[in-house]
């Protein structure tokens, strides 16, 4: 394989482990001895943990990766299959392992749970799991667990009905300023899709008062799912609903009590496991390569590159479009009037996006050396606080202006 071919190899296998979810490693039961931090059991994002509390006093850790503090975690621990008892405690921790950064016994439904807290840098984090009084078991339980980025973008309101919803960020901020209040958020969804739903109730960390009622809600704007278990600034948690149908799905938050200025919460989803963003489809296609699918070194080479956003939902911008190249493979003739270069990336800005828009153009790159490669196409989002990049147009570009390059 050529040496210019495997850095792109390996950029495009971080993004997927980034932001496809895939764990390096898949770990289904714990395994003993994990009673310290120093002896955690690794825990992959979407990959559930079966474990037991057994025999009474035991307890288990479990190590987290940290991605920095723009990213955060929910982690569930489900004891409902317990034959032996139901009094789950659920403990995150710094990276000394002894700080502790939250912890719940309430339950969600089938257990603790803790929803959205950030990671305090990139070092290890750690989960404990144990009964609440050290003199039960629990077997077994599941722990799962999700790595997701933030986001954090305000609400806007009137946003108190799934019809006047704003459009879902990857998590959301907001405020329950009225006991009547309620603060919607729409996100776009196909049938068969697995939506789990979120809230810290105490963003801040400093005791929340709102008592709160998460609903999530169909098509038609009625309640599907609704969760209230824990008290005032505790945690609430919709589990797994499969999609029934494409569209334009919404959860709504309200207070039980405590509304007022001080009832804040981070609320947000999780779909099919991973963190939510808009549907866009790709398209990108070279036009003009030699009988072959090559080209010479000196060929203009012709792309159409076309991203299309698949909802009936708007978001607001500042949103770019990006074509990636490799600067040494090719140079750029005719951007499209881009509004930006930088090295291996041009691209255009939009202040917003509109329902169902989509973005076509047509551009020319020369072919500057031999080399193996693809033309990628991919998008920015500071509402989404990140981006994808989706592999487009692979090309070959020949020796000497005559032979394809053959690789080995």
């Amino acid at each position: 394989m050529s040496q210019r071919w495997q850095p792109l190899l390996t950029a495009l296998l971080a993004i997927l482990l980034l932001v496809g979810g895939v764990s390096a490693a898949t770990y289904s039961t714990e395994h003993e001895p994990n009673n310290t931090p120093a002896q955690a059991n690794a825990l992959y994002s979407g990959s559930p943990m079966q474990g037991t509390i057994d025999p009474a006093g035991d307890v288990d850790y479990f190590s987290t990766k940290g991605y920095g503090i723009g990213w955060g975690i929910v982690a569930l621990l489900d004891a409902s299959a317990s034959t032996t008892g139901h009094d789950a405690v659920l403990t995150a921790y710094a990276p000394d392992g002894t700080t502790v950064r939250a912890q719940n016994t309430g339950r969600w439904q089938k257990g603790p749970l803790i929803a959205w807290l950030r990671d305090t840098g990139r070092d290890d984090h750690f989960l404990r799991v144990s009964e609440q009084g050290g003199d039960g078991r629990i077997t077994p339980y599941t722990l799962r667990y999700y790595a997701l980025p933030l986001g954090e973008q305000p609400e806007q309101e009137p946003n108190d009905t799934p019809a006047t919803a704003n459009t879902s960020a990857i998590t959301n901020i907001g405020v329950i300023g009225a006991p009547a209040g309620a603060d919607c958020f729409a996100f776009s969804g196909k049938a068969r899709q697995k939506v789990m739903v979120a809230l810290n109730a105490d963003p801040e960390d400093d005791g929340g008062p709102a008592d709160f009622i998460l609903d999530l809600r169909r098509r038609d704007g009625s309640v599907w799912a609704s969760a209230d278990y824990g008290g005032p600034g505790e945690d609430e948690f919709i589990d797994e609903r499969t999609l029934p149908d494409d569209g334009v799905y919404a959860y709504c938050i309200r207070a039980k009590s405590g509304a007022g200025p001080d009832a804040t919460y981070l609320a947000g989803i999780i779909l099919d496991g991973k963190y939510y963003l808009p549907p866009m489809t790709y398209q990108v296609d070279w036009t003009n390569p030699r009988p072959g699918g090559w080209a010479r070194v000196g060929d203009e080479m012709r792309y159409t590159v076309t991203l299309t956003y698949g909802s009936p939902l708007p978001f607001p911008g500042p949103f770019t479009v990006n074509v990636y190249y490799d600067p040494d493979c090719q140079s750029i003739v005719d951007d499209a009037h881009a509004d930006f270069h930088y090295s291996g990336r041009f691209g255009w800005q939009f202040d917003e996006v509109t329902p169902n828009m989509a973005v076509s153009k047509s551009i020319v790159l020369r072919a500057k050396s031999a080399c193996v490669d693809t033309l990628d196409l991919g998008y920015g989002s500071d509402y989404y606080v990140t981006g994808t990049r989706s592999s487009g147009a692979h090309y070959i570009i020949g020796y000497g202006g005559y032979m394809p390059l053959v690789l080995k």
